[in-house]
Formats: structure tokens, C-alpha cells, sequence
């Protein structure tokens, strides 16, 4: 094509005819262009589907309680349960009709008639693609809607067996392990290793919480310094068991703005809480945050804490934007932290953090599930900024496998786009980003949790 141009031009042809065939000369690379693209994306996402990857942060019910699940809550009522209820009561259902959606007495039909009008204001969102994608892979129906149900609700009863969790989780998902976040002192190793979560005590605020100290320590609690003992006491015991990171949760009902008080503020703020005075726990909070932190790097182990958007309706976003960590951080620069939920919406700001502090990572985790568009987006801006090594490329965040399968094929298919552009743009080479792909879907998370 490139010489009959020549030819036309030297021949001094119509102008109209030289610029005809340029434009099919432009059309034709054009079309090269994107079938290599294609051809790219199809490859690195080939080799994503088919690497064991590491799943950072799940609250997967274990095998032997869902065994036990009653009729009324294996249903399609189940796989809707993780997230849609956000999206469908911010779309006007009442939060007694989610209630009568899920309690395990209401009828099935009642069940649909209930939950159908929202889940068509809401099935647009990316929690809502997750379900879709579960009913589809897992169930072996195109789309959850009004003629489909009742199969689907028929299927997820059958599939309540020994063996579903292999079929879900390694057979089908291909997850070596998952980290899981959820008071289990042994779960099944074959598929989860453990965290403590240390909010009972970090986020104490009144007399009833120091109770539920009590109870999960099993020692009483009558001074700051019995508090102090019981955390530490369930530290030491779930150390023992073998945990692989301890986890924070806090930005749910508080700020992540850690001061650093002293004892003796932590003291007075202790005494001021158990006389009434809930105003007055932060100072004791923030002494325990720093006691917990101190405790597992001591052990050599990371923290994982809840950054970014809070699941349910109405909470205060900023309480949550990671930069509100950056005292803390710099208190504990031999700690090591894994920030979780790219810190949506302020993505950013996390990965800056995870440059600027050696101890900090950047975890997607829930993210591909929330906005896989925003996804991609943190993901492609933290491979400009943090170092590949720093950062996890998937964790679920789910109570049910089959919300841990299809969240992976999201995060395994934004993975794949986000390095095929790399790739396209020149950035990375091929083999950089099969390289990059194992780094953050497996490898990174293996040395970091030591499994």
C-alpha cells in the first residue's frame, strides 16, 4: 500500500484518490494495532487464569457452620447477601424489608417479590456483577432475575456438601490460601490461615465493651492495667495458633488519627470511661493502637487495617482516608502495614504512602468488587509510583466462596487489562508483566504473611 502511494504521488494523481488511500493505509495499521492488543490481552489474561493466586483478606464461613446453614438462607438470598444490601437500600429498600429478604422463614417467593424491584434499580454496580458472574460460572444460569430463582435457590441447596469449598475455592478460583479475618481459632489450613482482630479493645468506649473484653479474654477487668493484660493475653493466645497478621477495623466507629498518649493519659482516659463518660475513650484507644502495633511487629508480624470506603449505609468517609495513619506509621518505622481497600477513594493517598514509608503496602483488596473501573485505575497509577513488590493484587472480602470465585475473575481480568495498557503505552515489556501479575496476584503476599 505504502508504494502504490508513491506511485500515485509521483504520477500526480487526483489528490482525493492519495487521501482516499491513506486513510485505508491508516484503517488497515489501526486494525493491526488493536489485533495485537487483543492478542496481548488475551495472553496475559490467559496466564492470570491460570496462576494460584493469594487471597489477603477474606470472612469466609467455615465449611462446617455453612453445613449447617438452614433451607431458608441457601438460597438465592445467600449469594446476594455480601454487598448488594448497600446498593439496593441506597436505592430505597427499607432496611426491615432487606431483614424480611434474608431471614431464613420468609418464603422464597416473598423473598423475590421483595427484593426484584431494587435489585433492577441497582444490578448495575460492580457487587451486583459479582453475584452475576457467581450465578453464571458456579450455577450454570445466565443472569439472577425472575426465571431464574427459584433454579438458582434449587442449585445453591444441592451444592451445600462436603467438597463445594475445594470445587469453589481451588478447583474453580485457583486460591492457594486465603487470609482470613474472622474469630476462628482453627480454621481449615488447606484453605485459610488466621488474623486477630484487636478492635474489641482498640475501639473500647463504654463499661459493656470492657464486658466483652472480659468475655473474650477470660480475664476480669477492673483497672487499665487489666485491660492491658487481657489484649495482650488474646494476642499471646492466637499467636499461638499460629495468626499470620493482626487486623484493625476501627474506621468503621472512629477516626484513624492515632495520637500517641502517654500511660497516664490512657490511665485517666480508662477511668473516665468506666464512670460514663464515652467522650473520653480516645486517648485510650489510641495507647492500645500503639500497644497492638508494638506487639505484632514485635512478633514479626504485619497489621492489616480497614482504610478507605466502610460498607452499610451512612458513615463519616474521612474518618477512613489512610493519610489520617501517617502518625502512626511514623511511630512504628520497623512495623510493616497493609493498607487495605486501596484507600477508595482517596487511592492516591495510599499509594504516596506506600512510596514514602518502607513499611506500608498498598492492598486492592474489596476494590475490584466496589468499582473495577476505579480499580484498575489505583492499580495502573501504583505501578507508576510504588514499587511492584509492595503492592496486592486481589483479596476478596467475602462470607461466601462463591463471592471469593467471582470477585478473582474481576481482579484477574482488571489485572490483564491494566498490564496490557502498560504494555501497549511501552511502559513494560510482555515479560515484565507476566512477572508483575505474579508479583501482585501471589508471590508478594506469600513472603509478606510468610506462608
Amino acid at each position: 500500500m505504502m508504494l502504490y502511494l508513491l506511485w500515485l504521488l509521483q504520477r500526480e494523481q487526483p489528490l482525493s484518490l492519495v487521501i482516499v488511500c491513506f486513510g485505508l493505509l491508516a484503517a488497515n495499521q489501526g486494525d493491526f494495532v488493536m489485533k495485537s492488543e487483543y492478542q496481548l490481552f488475551d495472553r496475559l489474561r490467559d496466564s492470570l487464569f491460570n496462576l494460584w493466586i493469594l487471597d489477603t483478606h477474606e470472612h469466609i464461613e467455615l465449611e462446617d457452620d455453612w453445613l449447617r446453614c438452614p433451607d431458608g438462607q441457601c438460597d438465592f438470598s445467600r449469594i446476594v447477601s455480601g454487598y448488594v444490601p448497600t446498593d439496593i437500600c441506597s436505592a430505597g429498600c427499607p432496611n426491615e424489608g432487606w431483614n424480611r429478604i434474608c431471614a431464613a422463614d420468609t418464603p422464597l417467593d416473598e423473598k423475590w417479590e421483595l427484593f426484584e424491584p431494587y435489585w433492577n434499580k441497582a444490578r448495575n454496580t460492580g457487587v451486583s456483577r459479582v453475584v452475576i458472574i457467581a450465578v453464571r460460572d458456579l450455577f450454570g444460569l445466565p443472569d439472577l432475575n425472575r426465571e431464574t430463582y427459584q433454579e438458582l435457590s434449587r442449585k445453591m441447596l444441592e451444592s451445600r456438601r462436603s467438597g463445594w469449598y475445594r470445587t469453589v475455592l481451588k478447583d474453580k478460583a485457583r486460591i492457594r490460601r486465603c487470609v482470613l479475618d474472622r474469630d476462628a481459632s482453627a480454621p481449615d489450613p488447606e484453605y485459610f490461615v488466621s488474623t486477630v482482630r484487636l478492635d474489641p479493645f482498640i475501639g473500647l468506649r463504654n463499661s459493656k465493651d470492657v464486658k466483652e473484653c472480659e468475655r473474650w479474654s477470660g480475664k476480669a477487668i477492673g483497672s487499665f492495667s487489666d485491660l492491658d493484660e487481657a489484649m495482650e493475653k488474646v494476642f499471646r493466645r492466637r499467636l499461638g495458633e499460629g495468626i499470620k497478621a493482626v487486623k484493625v477495623g476501627v474506621a468503621y466507629t472512629r477516626t484513624l488519627r492515632f495520637e500517641n498518649p502517654s500511660r497516664a493519659d490512657a490511665e485517666r482516659s480508662f477511668d473516665q470511661v468506666m464512670l460514663g463518660d464515652e467522650s473520653a475513650a480516645k486517648p485510650l484507644q489510641d495507647y492500645l493502637m500503639h500497644r497492638a502495633v508494638g506487639m505484632a511487629s514485635e512478633a514479626g508480624l504485619p497489621v492489616q487495617i480497614h482504610t478507605g470506603i466502610q460498607d452499610g449505609n451512612g458513615n463519616w468517609l474521612d474518618n477512613a482516608n489512610p493519610l489520617h495513619l501517617t502518625d502512626l506509621i511514623m511511630a512504628h518505622p520497623e512495623a510493616r502495614f497493609d493498607l487495605f481497600h486501596a484507600g477508595y477513594p482517596f487511592t492516591g493517598e495510599l499509594g504516596m504512602l506506600a512510596r514514602m514509608f518502607p513499611g506500608v503496602y498498598a492492598d486492592l483488596c474489596w476494590m475490584h468488587a466496589i468499582s473495577p473501573f476505579a480499580a484498575r485505575n489505583a492499580l495502573s497509577e501504583w505501578l507508576d509510583i510504588v514499587p511492584a513488590s509492595k503492592i496486592f493484587g486481589f483479596g476478596g472480602d467475602y462470607s461466601y466462596v462463591e463471592g471469593a470465585y467471582a470477585h478473582s475473575v474481576i481482579a484477574r481480568e482488571n489485572v490483564a487489562r491494566v498490564l496490557t495498557s502498560k504494555v501497549s503505552e511501552g511502559v513494560f515489556t510482555e515479560s515484565d508483566a507476566h512477572r508483575i501479575a505474579s508479583m501482585i496476584m501471589h508471590d508478594n503476599a506469600v513472603q509478606f504473611f510468610g506462608i
